[in-house]
């Protein structure tokens, strides 16, 4: 979804075709180097930065395994996708009565549905995918890469043992091109949805003003049981000393979320300040001087993405703890001018009494074993459901201008409604 801060001073001219083809996988950044990196993906997007993808890698994840494709012809590199091995369940985003009946099942068989997966993108939540294709590649050649680059990618899970593969995350907009060029290997699923909120253009509204009477006296009231809480919010570029305090609140929040794929460890609080500089930063959340939330932002010329939530639940209630962590992100993305907030993924039916809208996001799955992938097809849609959409809540004044402004900045969304009012 990211966007260019500026235009490049002059677009490669378009590739019909990049000639033969040499793939080679290694087993860290350090091995392909920045430049490379960068003739792939767009320097100025701090999702797809190698700084951000190094500190990742920095970070020694649990159970997670970083292998590297890199695809070059006589031209240079032309493709880089990353990708890991980790061990998940199958049933991570399926329905609660699918949930159950595993469960049951795993009691006398404790790995069923668990596998050791190889993935095409990275752990952490960038709610965007990694395929790194030369910007030059005209639309046949780009296609035609991809899907040399993903037969290898099938071939490296063979050789390591791995019988199912995942590319994620597609946006809604890049999934049609991703879909012709892989249909015939890989199924589409959903994966969960991210969300965005429509702040109001810079300088001319703000999101509280934008809001109808009842949702602004309902943040008047949630921010001042925050104050009366005695909660205060400090910005923290080098965040790294209170890495300790973050995780614990990071996996809180993750302990209650339906949703589980990646584990970050308390290394990666501690290396992102050093890799991404100002492109990192923290707001820190304390009662008295007790660490009670936090929010991790990362930011390039274009966009800013609060990416990570922390949060002590003792204090949820106490001072609206999780509505204020948002409207904090609202604050500072309109100090910033930022018009759009993204959200992320989960916690739904909150986001959508906010004015929240919602962009899905897919995966692509393959089974190496013949039978297991038609499986995969027939019953992918109940492993991996459509996000449930809340009711609908007409939260700003002109629900128009809100759609309006949201389409102007190149979201494509659904809203969270079933087509009601309240």
């Amino acid at each position: 979804m990211s966007a260019s801060a500026t235009a490049p001073e002059s677009a490669p001219a378009p590739v019909t075709s990049p000639g033969p083809i040499e793939f080679r996988w290694v087993s860290s950044l350090q091995d392909i180097g920045r430049e490379a990196w960068e003739s792939c993906f767009p320097h100025d997007d701090v999702m797809q930065s190698f700084a951000l993808h190094q500190a990742t890698e920095a970070a020694g994840l649990e159970g997670v395994e970083f292998h590297y494709l890199v695809g070059r012809s006589a031209r240079g590199v032309v493709a880089i996708l990353p990708c890991f091995r980790f061990r998940t369940s199958l049933t991570t985003i399926a329905p609660a009565g699918v949930n159950k009946a595993v469960a049951a099942v795993r009691r006398l068989f404790p790995q069923f549905l668990y596998i050791h997966a190889f993935v095409i993108g990275t752990p952490i939540a960038i709610c965007k995918d990694l395929l790194g294709l030369h910007p030059g590649l005209d639309g046949t050649a780009r296609a035609d890469v991809l899907r040399a680059s993903c037969r290898e990618v099938l071939a490296r899970a063979r050789e390591l043992g791995l019988s199912l593969v995942f590319l994620k995350e597609l946006t809604s907009s890049l999934m049609p091109s991703v879909r012709d060029a892989l249909g015939e290997e890989f199924t589409f699923v959903e994966s969960p949805a991210t969300t965005y909120l429509y702040l109001g253009e810079p300088g001319k509204s703000t999101y509280r003003e934008r809001l109808r009477k009842k949702y602004r006296s309902l943040m008047n009231n949630r921010m001042a049981r925050a104050e009366a809480a005695g909660l205060r919010w400090e910005l923290c570029t080098d965040f790294a000393p209170y890495a300790k305090q973050m995780h614990p609140l990071y996996l809180q929040v993750l302990d209650r979320s339906k949703i589980r794929f990646e584990t970050l460890s308390v290394d990666f609080f501690e290396k992102l300040p050093a890799h991404l500089g100002d492109r990192a930063f923290a707001m820190l959340c304390f009662k008295d001087e007790r660490l009670v939330a936090f929010e991790l932002f990362l930011q390039d010329g274009a966009w800013m993405h609060p990416i990570y939530l922390g949060l002590d639940y003792g204090f949820r209630d106490e001072g609206a703890l999780y509505f204020n962590c948002i409207y904090k992100i609202v604050e500072v993305l309109e100090a910033r001018g930022r018009p759009v907030a993204q959200l992320g993924q989960t916690s739904y039916a909150v986001k959508a009494s906010i004015g929240a809208v919602v962009d899905r996001l897919y995966l692509a799955v393959r089974h190496l074993n013949p039978v297991l992938n038609l499986l995969v097809k027939r019953f992918g849609a109940a492993l991996f459901p459509p996000t449930q959409l809340p009711r609908s809540q007409r939260v700003f004044r002109d629900m128009k201008e809100n759609d309006e402004g949201l389409a102007r900045h190149g979201i494509h969304f659904e809203r969270l409604d079933d087509g009601g009012d309240e």
